[in-house]
């Protein structure tokens, strides 16, 4: 598949899956629409996009022959006639082709094509990579969302419990020391969300960037959590990543070029030969002399053989690397396998029933405290309780989102779609 057709598949996809993004502020920002616009937009992207004209050129470059050369020589000054640049006493023509002998031409356009395909392997790890930023920084992302709306909703209980003990602390229903450790208390949750919010805006900036949007473009995120997949197995997935990890494609075809090269080496030990035309008009035995020109340096000396042993070298090194990355992925595989299912074994504990229970246990203490039914020490002390177990929880759905994400970009294909 040539690079247009190769390109022309991602913008395809691009466009026939994107919606049109107006009004970003008031607009929810799936990560499948994130991901549509990366294509399209990002800038490293597209920067690497060149690399692969660059080697297309080369490969255009590697199948030119060499230029025919012309040497022209004329009489300069005749003794005898007294005359300067006299070309019709005495000129010599001679027109040279040089030819590569020994499979040098074809072995270097042999050559370029891998480095094409190695180019083209590239670009997809490198839109593989921008897809795993991409969606670590929308995880990340919509965790510190869900965040800042539970610090939202404790602030605002907090904000109308200040209102009410001020009134109280007028008539004397609360003591100051009660109304200051309801304000401490505020104090250090508007800490945390302030802290909150500070991170909410970096991965936003990051966010931006990727996807090319405006300075002051704002957008909201959903933290969508994908049913779990019992049906992977371990063993299988290894074996898909090395059928779909660009990394380890990249890696067989720098095999493949290594091995070319060497190839291309040994041709270089032979001489390239020149074959050409010479015509004397009058300087040769006899006149008007038409012969045949054959030049070729003799191999007496450079016979390439430094070139030749480092290629050898580069052959063994490239298959050390490439070992030794089968087993990285491989572990890397193993590694977000586990990690996936730990992260699940995390989630099953916040049930339904649970989380509703803690919800209304939240509503309850508010209305038990403003009734003076419990103390002001258990009313913070429920606060901290529901904020720490819904914090946990969108902790934990953040780092199953990132096992999902780290699982895809460890099998280098799309295992789990959310």
């Amino acid at each position: 598949m040539n690079i247009k057709s190769f390109t022309g598949c991602i913008v395809f996809f691009a466009w026939i899956t994107s919606i049109h993004f107006v009004n970003a502020q008031d607009s929810v920002l799936t990560i499948l629409q994130a991901k549509d616009r990366l294509l399209k937009k990002n800038f490293y992207l597209l920067a690497a996009y060149y690399e692969v004209n660059q080697a297309e050129a080369q490969v255009v470059q590697a199948r030119l022959w060499y230029n025919p050369t012309v040497s022209w020589n004329q009489e300069a000054y005749n003794k005898v006639q007294k005359e300067y640049f006299k070309a019709s006493n005495q000129y010599e023509l001679q027109i040279n082709q040089t030819i590569s002998i020994a499979g040098k031409h074809t072995n270097t356009v042999k050559l370029s094509r891998l480095n094409l395909e190695i180019n083209k392997v590239q670009f997809a790890n490198v839109i593989r990579s921008l897809l795993f930023e991409l969606s670590d920084d929308y995880n990340n992302l919509s965790a510190l969302t869900e965040k800042e709306k539970l610090y939202n909703e404790v602030l605002t209980s907090y904000q109308r419990l200040i209102t009410a003990s001020k009134k109280e602390l007028e008539v004397g229903s609360i003591s100051v020391t009660e109304d200051l450790r309801i304000k401490s208390e505020y104090i250090a949750v508007k800490s945390q969300a302030i802290d909150n919010a500070n991170q909410k805006e970096q991965y936003l900036s990051q966010l931006r960037t990727l996807l090319q949007y405006p300075k002051d473009t704002l957008f909201q995120v959903t933290q969508k959590i994908p049913l779990f997949n019992d049906n992977l197995l371990l063993d299988s997935l290894i074996a898909r990543s090395m059928q779909a990890r660009p990394d380890l494609k990249v890696s067989n075809l720098f095999q493949e070029y290594q091995l070319q090269n060497l190839k291309l080496q040994r041709s270089l030990a032979v001489p390239d030969l020149s074959i050409g035309y010479d015509y004397d008009k009058g300087g040769n035995y006899i006149q008007n002399y038409n012969g045949l020109v054959l030049n070729m340096p003799l191999p007496l000396f450079n016979r390439n053989q430094g070139n030749i042993k480092a290629a050898k070298f580069n052959i063994k090194q490239s298959e050390l690397q490439r070992d030794y990355l089968k087993i990285t992925i491989t572990n890397q595989v193993i590694a977000a396998y586990n990690q996936y299912k730990k992260n699940f074994e995390g989630l099953t504990n916040y049930t339904d029933e649970y989380l509703n229970s803690l919800t209304q246990l939240n509503r309850n203490t508010n209305t038990y405290f403003q009734k003076r039914d419990i103390s002001l020490l258990e009313f913070i002390d429920y606060q901290r309780i529901y904020i720490s177990t819904n914090i946990q929880l969108i902790e934990l759905r953040q780092q199953f989102l990132n096992s999902v994400n780290n699982l895809n970009f460890s099998v280098g294909e799309t295992v789990i779609e959310y």
